[in-house]
């Protein structure tokens, strides 16, 4: 009987561990209140040594990315299709290389002292292949990246390391 209780204790810690493992620290708490005052329903996760909070504001979903001592690393702002562009980079997409590609995901991702970059995904039909595109709110393509086969996530590391 003891072996069960033991057992049983220690499955309760690790879950309630597991639990807490990825609510940030009060300095990031404080951050973001600052900027989102009102959100709620937030879900934190922890990505490449950041704190990222995942929310919906205005009907967008929001992915909110700090780093440890609490600064604003960047914002990804689903926005899910191309209707959502400004004229520029829409026209620029469409009059581009892969404007016959389907659409999959269209993403907008700011920084605190970088210009806003628009990154449009796309693939073939019956082709596993996946790009994603990155314009700058001017229409510029900066970069392609290949995301055939790998997990395609926009974090800071996506933007730092390049």
């Amino acid at each position: 009987m003891k072996k069960i209780n033991i057992g049983a204790f220690v499955l309760i810690l690790l879950m309630s561990i597991s639990a807490f493992a990825d609510t940030p620290p009060s300095n990031v708490q404080g951050t973001f209140k600052k900027m989102y005052p009102k959100a709620t329903g937030i879900a934190w996760s922890q990505d490449g040594g950041y704190y990222c909070a995942n929310f919906v504001k205005n009907g967008f979903t929001k992915n909110v990315w700090f780093n440890t001592q609490g600064q604003w690393a960047m914002t990804q702002t689903d926005l899910v299709s191309l209707d959502r562009l400004s004229p520029t980079i829409y026209n620029a997409f469409v009059s581009g290389p892969y404007a016959s590609w389907v659409v999959d995901d269209v993403t907008m991702v700011e920084f605190p002292k970088w210009q806003a970059i628009i990154v449009v995904k796309v693939g073939q039909d019956n082709v596993d292949i996946k790009y994603q595109l990155f314009y700058t709110p001017q229409g510029m393509l900066l970069k392609t990246r290949n995301v055939s086969y790998m997990y395609d996530i926009l974090g800071p590391d996506t933007f730092l390391s390049n």
